[in-house]
């Protein structure tokens, strides 16, 4: 009966360490997984701030349309100036001279002036940006100040030279159409250099694309959100490498990269444009889908259209008026294709399944 009790005891005291140890290991475990999920937990957090949130996409994309309307302005202005006013040796006071094409360009950089100062200085929408990289929000509004700055003196300058030859006073003295010549230049170099500063500083922080694998979704408009968030952004990529080439594009510079440029947006986006057609839209996100049908499908196809009508009526021999009269239209289609993306990557980014 003592071997019996001594026995039955040693077992219970044997099961009680066992279960202690065991204990003790799950204890362990369940520390280490604990560990783990915080280190996995800062890793993605770490990774999500190196590569900018949110807030510091809509930021850059609210400055890429600032930089291409005010380059679509300024440059219209001066090209205008240039077609539209002989060279002042050339200049007498018989000259027949007309601005009609500069006097609208002036009116429509007064515009812009106007835009980005009351955005910008008096709460706007550019005011209420916020970003959470400080150190751009600090440069590009500082590069966007100066820029806005030498834009506002460039206007002066050309609202005073141009109404020079609206007004007729270069038949009173033609002295001075030489010295008001310089003032233009001097006036649109200095906010050439500060516009391309901002151009290239805000190129800088162009966020980096991930591919969404629209397979990670099981929710059929998650899926579908993520094709067309990828289209968006693969065209706008492509865009941009264009326009990186275009704006320093002279007449009579070989125009086959462009073309290739071009090209590679209007492949891509062909190939994109299928996967956005077979997407699993349901009634919740069909709306997009048509948006992107009617509203972003239209400027891209235009885009593309107005380019070839352009590359193909161009060369070194090809009348000053009449290219710079091309190249405006390809900005203008350009532009009109920027302000769509925007319009449509914002719907698209602020959905939400609940």
């Amino acid at each position: 009966m003592k071997i019996l009790k001594f026995t039955t005891l040693s077992i219970i005291i044997l099961a009680f360490l066992t279960s202690c140890s065991l204990v003790d290991r799950i204890k362990e475990k369940l520390a280490s997984k604990k560990t783990d999920n915080k280190e996995s937990t800062k890793e993605e957090t770490t990774e999500k701030t190196k590569s900018g949130g949110e807030n510091d996409l809509k930021f850059y994309n609210a400055y890429i349309d600032v930089v291409n309307k005010i380059s679509a302005a300024a440059e219209d202005l001066q090209k205008d100036y240039i077609s539209e006013v002989p060279e002042p040796k050339s200049l007498r006071k018989s000259s027949f001279v007309m601005v009609v094409s500069a006097n609208i360009q002036l009116s429509n950089v007064e515009s812009i002036i106007k835009q980005y100062k009351r955005s910008y200085y008096d709460n706007g929408d550019l005011a209420k940006l916020t970003a959470d990289n400080d150190e751009m929000k600090k440069e590009i509004e500082g590069d966007f100040k100066a820029t806005l700055s030498s834009l506002e003196n460039y206007f002066t300058v050309a609202q005073k030279v141009i109404g020079y030859y609206n007004n007729k006073d270069f038949e009173k003295d033609v002295s001075l159409a030489s010295g008001y010549d310089d003032d233009m230049k001097t006036a649109y170099n200095k906010y050439k250099d500060d516009f391309n500063k901002l151009n290239s500083d805000l190129k800088k922080y162009r966020p980096k694309r991930n591919q969404r694998n629209p397979d990670d979704y099981s929710n059929p408009d998650e899926k579908a959100v993520a094709v067309l968030l990828n289209t968006y952004e693969n065209t706008l990529e492509k865009a941009e490498d264009f326009y990186d080439l275009f704006e320093k594009f002279k007449k009579g510079d070989d125009i086959q990269p462009l073309n290739s440029a071009v090209d590679a947006l209007d492949a891509g986006f062909q190939s994109d444009k299928n996967k956005v057609e077979s997407a699993p839209f349901t009634d919740k996100t069909k709306y997009m889908k048509y948006s992107f049908e009617d509203y972003f499908t239209k400027t891209v196809t235009e885009f593309v259209s107005q380019w070839k009508k352009f590359s193909g009526s161009v060369s070194g021999k090809t009348d000053e008026r009449k290219f710079n009269d091309g190249y405006n239209d390809v900005v203008r289609y350009y532009n009109y294709m920027i302000d769509a993306y925007n319009s449509s990557i914002n719907t698209a980014n602020s959905f939400r399944v609940y």
